[in-house]
């Protein structure tokens, strides 16, 4: 058969489980309770709460890996028990821990495996292979004839992801992927997962045992207690500010603030001014709008005012002419990184301030410390603000 039964609806479908139960036999209770969801098409959702909460077993029900004992699930509108269930795992991208790689088969060979299964020919496999290969950031000339044992624990997991991704499928499911790499690995491929749905808008639906990593990577986060309970399902700046009860704001853990500075973006907080200058200038100019400004310090931008120096009044009145080159050094962030980003950087910084470039990479300005924490203050006076309204609505209040 050369279709995926979501065919109709090949970027993302919507998923939706009325009250679904698995009871396995001889268990006292269930794995998973009475859960009722939604997910949204297009969502990044994470699954997260303690071990034996029923995460993975929900996961695998989505793709009949695990049948429910009640309930319906329906993907894009269709009940998937009305789907025969190889069929429905040919439509749906899966990643485990490692990639779940075939050791015995190359990279390509791995890839193609559903493209063959639906009788794709040669021509079409290898340009998606290749296609799938730059997405996750992996040269197809190096990597496609090389065996998972030739590769990284990142790269392993680059390949799974691509794999899943083959037969382009509206739903990508993801078991705890990223959970056997060390931490530079694991926050390098939150950044490419986080590209590649930026780029795609597939439905994604993530089980971690990591609530950062969930915060990071999720629109909405679905927090599980034990025996299969959803305590509480809302966008991670609600779960945050407004945790449902003592056991997700114990399962959240300290430092409720300093994460939200991971949910906040650098263009969300208008940035302070700097005084610029081009490269190659005199520095005697630069110095006196500096000191008439009132600041401290100067930028020197190229001819396409991108950043090149930051430099202290004293610097600049020991110079004559403006460098040219770009300091190693230089404390900058973009307007996509997070406040979370952009504080760190501010901590490192001999200046205790970061330049912020916009999307073209040109000077947009400057944050300090007192600035990221003012806008995250901000943030949450807004969602106070928000639950309030909130619950004025629902009891009728003005």
């Amino acid at each position: 058969m050369s279709e995926t039964p979501f065919s109709s609806a090949p970027h993302a479908a919507g998923i939706l489980l009325r009250d679904v139960t698995k009871q396995f036999p001889g268990q006292d209770r269930p794995a998973v309770d009475s859960l009722s969801m939604e997910i949204a098409a297009g969502d990044m959702v994470m699954l997260v709460g303690p071990s034996g909460c029923g995460k993975t077993t929900t996961l695998k029900m989505i793709n009949r890996l695990i049948e429910p004992t009640s309930g319906q699930i329906l993907l894009g509108g269709d009940d998937i028990s009305e789907v025969d269930a190889d069929r429905l795992r040919r439509g749906i991208g899966y990643v485990i821990q490692a990639g779940g790689l075939f050791p015995h088969m190359t990279v390509a060979a791995n890839i193609a495996v559903v493209p063959s299964m639906l009788g794709w020919d040669k021509a079409r496999t290898a340009q998606r292979i290749n296609e799938l290969l730059e997405l996750v950031s992996l040269d197809p000339a190096r990597y496609r004839d090389r065996y998972p044992k030739e590769l990284s624990g990142g790269q392993q997991q680059r390949v799974g992801v691509a794999r899943a991704l083959a037969a382009d499928p509206p739903v990508l499911l993801m078991d705890e992927p990223f959970g056997a790499v060390d931490p530079i690995v694991r926050e390098r491929l939150q950044d490419e997962l986080l590209s590649i749905h930026a780029n795609l808008h597939k439905t994604v639906v993530f089980v971690t045992h990591d609530f950062d990593e969930a915060v990071r990577l999720g629109d909405r986060i679905a927090v599980f207690a034990e025996g299969g309970h959803l305590v509480q399902y809302d966008t991670p700046e609600r779960i945050l500010t407004h945790p449902a009860n003592d056991f997700v704001r114990q399962f959240i853990g300290s430092g409720a603030g300093l994460k939200q500075l991971g949910l906040a973006r650098v263009k969300g907080v208008p940035a302070l001014p700097v005084v610029s200058g081009a490269a190659g200038g005199a520095s005697r100019d630069l110095l006196a709008r500096t000191l008439s400004a009132g600041q401290d310090a100067a930028a020197v931008v190229d001819g396409s005012g991108r950043p090149l120096a930051w430099l202290s009044v004293a610097e600049l009145d020991g110079l004559s002419r403006l460098p040219a080159q770009r300091s190693p050094q230089l404390p900058v962030v973009t307007h996509d990184d997070t406040l979370a980003e952009a504080l760190n950087s501010v901590l490192l910084s001999d200046g205790g301030a970061v330049l912020v470039t916009n999307a073209d990479g040109r000077l947009a300005g400057r944050l300090d410390a007192p600035l990221i924490l003012q806008a995250v203050r901000t943030l949450r006076l807004e969602n106070n603000r928000e639950q309030e309204s909130g619950m004025s609505s629902e009891t009728g209040r003005p």
